[in-house]
């Protein structure tokens, strides 16, 4: 997507100026997608106080289009819209998965989710930074992570008519390598989103783009851990 435009947008930096600009486009990716995670979890506490009842109905599939309707947008808009529209299309999508995040509320209890946040961010984290700083081409792995998902996929879907609780321990555990995969994969590919980006509002929104594929790295790696933790305890 981002191939397309001025390559040479930096070329005329010093290196330390290029460094520089290097750390203020990542800490700008990391803090939209902190943004992000803040909006879903505040909408989800929110939900689960106030309106249970969107959980339990329709409504809760009707969020879930609108979220894919949404995502697709976005990633169209990235190259073409404006930054404050296409950081409001990622509000937008964070506030509606927090919606659809209210039932984990219902289900787990805060402590449990709490836990479950902070061993997220410790794994995301620590990929994360692995992927910023290894000298190793992540490139081969998408081929491998993205097999690996759709197996996930398809395990689960089985699982819905098997209901074995080994066969959903296995995917959870699967699913926790699988986006700890994805992270440092997307967090390398953020500074290959850097070198190539031409600059300015245009970096600003692949900035955004980057924030949501890192975004859904963290959502998804939580989601497969909270199982995998509960599922734990209750055994």
């Amino acid at each position: 997507m981002y191939q397309d435009y001025d390559y040479n947008h930096y070329s005329y930096l010093s290196p330390e100026e290029r460094a520089a600009a290097k750390r203020n486009y990542f800490s700008r990716t990391y803090q939209t997608m902190a943004f992000g995670l803040l909006i879903t979890f505040a909408t989800a506490l929110v939900t689960a106080m106030y309106f249970p009842w969107i959980s339990y109905n329709m409504g809760a599939v009707l969020l879930c289009v609108a979220q894919l309707v949404l995502v697709v947008a976005l990633n169209r808009a990235i190259a073409t819209a404006g930054y404050g529209q296409v950081i409001a299309m990622f509000a937008g999508y964070a506030c509606l998965t927090g919606v659809t995040f209210g039932s984990l509320f219902l289900v787990f209890d805060i402590a449990t989710i709490f836990q479950c946040f902070l061993a997220t961010a410790a794994a995301f984290g620590g990929m994360a930074i692995f992927g910023a700083v290894t000298k190793r081409d992540l490139s081969p792995w998408i081929s491998s992570l993205m097999g690996t998902l759709i197996g996930v996929l398809v395990l689960a879907v089985v699982n819905i008519f098997l209901r074995s609780s080994l066969l959903d321990s296995l995917i959870c555990a699967v699913g926790v390598v699988l986006f700890m995969g994805m992270t440092a994969y997307d967090s390398q590919k953020l500074g290959r989103m850097f070198d190539q980006t031409g600059g300015g509002e245009l970096a600003e929104r692949y900035s955004v783009y980057a924030a949501l594929q890192l975004y859904l790295d963290f959502i998804n790696l939580f989601l497969y851990l909270l199982r995998l933790m509960s599922r734990s305890r209750r055994n």
